[in-house]
C-alpha cells in the first residue's frame, strides 16, 4: 500500500516544482492525477483524496501563487502563466500517463494545459465548469459583484472575518480575471478523452448546459452526474467525486461517448 504523505517528489524521486504537490505514490503501473483547485483556492482539499483513490493513482495538487506555502508570491490574474505553472508539474512528472482534474475555473486551466501538453500525454476530468467556448462571458459576469463572489465561493463562516474575507477575494478576483480574459480557440483538443461532472444538485449549471463540451474535442466526451452533490461537492460529495473519478480512471465504466448517466 502507498504512503499518504504530502511530498514534494515525483518519479523516481526527483523533485517537483513548486507548483506541483504529491500527496500519494501511488501504484507503481498506475496515472498520475493532476488536480487544480477551483477560484480562490489551493490544492489542500485534495489530499483527502489520495486514500480515496490508493491503489488507482497517484494524487497531486497544483499550488498557484498567492496561497499555501506560496503565499508571498505575487498573484497570477492571466490564464496562460497559470497554465504555464501546471504543463511545468506534469512534465516533472515522466512518461506516467496523466489525468487532469478541475473543477470551476480550474477546467479551463486543465483543458488548456491538455491542449498544450498535446495529444496522447493526458486525459481531461474537468466539473462544474460550463464549456470553454463560454466560460470567459461567465466569469466577467462574476466579477461585478465582490458580494457575490464571497457568497457563492466562501463558507458562511469565514464572512464575518472582514481581513479573511479581503484576503481571500483577492485571490478569487485574480483567479476570475484570467478566465475572464480567456480567449478560446475554435480547434478542439486532439483526441483527448473527456470526462465531465455535475453535481446533480448543482443549481449552477444544468445538464444540457454541459452538452457544449462534445464540441470541444475529437475524443470521447462522457458526461456524468454525482448524486447529492452542489456545485463545489461540499461535505460527503468531496468523497463521491473522487470515488467516481476512481471509477473512470480504472476504465470499470463503459459508456457510449454521448452518453449520460
Amino acid at each position: 500500500m502507498s504512503t499518504m504523505t504530502r511530498s514534494d517528489l515525483g518519479p523516481e524521486g526527483r523533485t517537483l516544482p513548486k507548483s506541483l504537490v504529491a500527496f500519494d505514490s501511488g501504484p507503481a503501473d498506475g496515472p498520475a492525477l493532476v488536480c487544480i483547485p477551483w477560484a480562490g483556492a489551493g490544492g489542500a482539499p485534495f489530499q483527502a483524496w489520495a486514500p480515496v483513490l490508493d491503489g488507482t493513482a497517484a494524487v497531486h495538487a497544483v499550488r498557484l501563487p498567492g496561497r499555501e506555502s506560496r503565499i508571498d508570491e505575487p498573484l497570477l490574474n492571466e490564464l496562460e502563466p497559470i497554465v504555464e505553472e501546471v504543463v511545468r508539474g506534469v512534465r516533472a512528472l515522466g512518461d506516467r500517463p496523466v489525468a487532469l482534474f478541475g473543477l470551476c475555473s480550474g477546467a479551463l486551466v486543465a483543458f488548456e494545459a491538455a491542449r498544450a501538453l498535446g495529444p496522447g500525454r493526458v486525459s481531461l476530468l474537468a466539473a462544474s465548469q460550463m464549456p470553454p467556448a463560454v466560460a470567459a462571458r461567465v466569469a466577467t459576469e462574476e466579477l461585478a459583484s465582490r458580494e457575490g463572489l464571497a457568497a457563492r465561493y466562501l463558507p458562511a463562516e469565514l464572512l464575518a472575518e472582514p481581513e479573511m474575507v479581503e484576503l481571500l477575494i483577492e485571490v478569487l478576483e485574480a483567479d476570475i480575471q484570467a478566465v475572464s480574459g480567456y480567449r478560446h480557440a475554435p480547434e478542439p483538443l486532439d483526441g483527448v478523452p473527456v470526462t465531465v461532472f455535475r453535481g446533480a444538485q448543482d443549481p449552477e449549471i444544468g445538464l444540457a448546459e454541459m452538452d457544449g463540451w462534445h464540441a470541444e474535442t475529437t475524443g470521447p466526451v462522457h458526461i456524468l452526474e454525482v448524486p447529492g452533490a452542489d456545485h463545489l461537492f461540499t461535505g460527503a460529495a468531496w468523497r463521491g467525486l473522487a470515488e467516481q473519478i476512481g471509477v473512470r480512471l480504472r476504465g470499470a465504466l463503459t459508456m457510449e461517448s454521448s452518453g449520460v448517466e
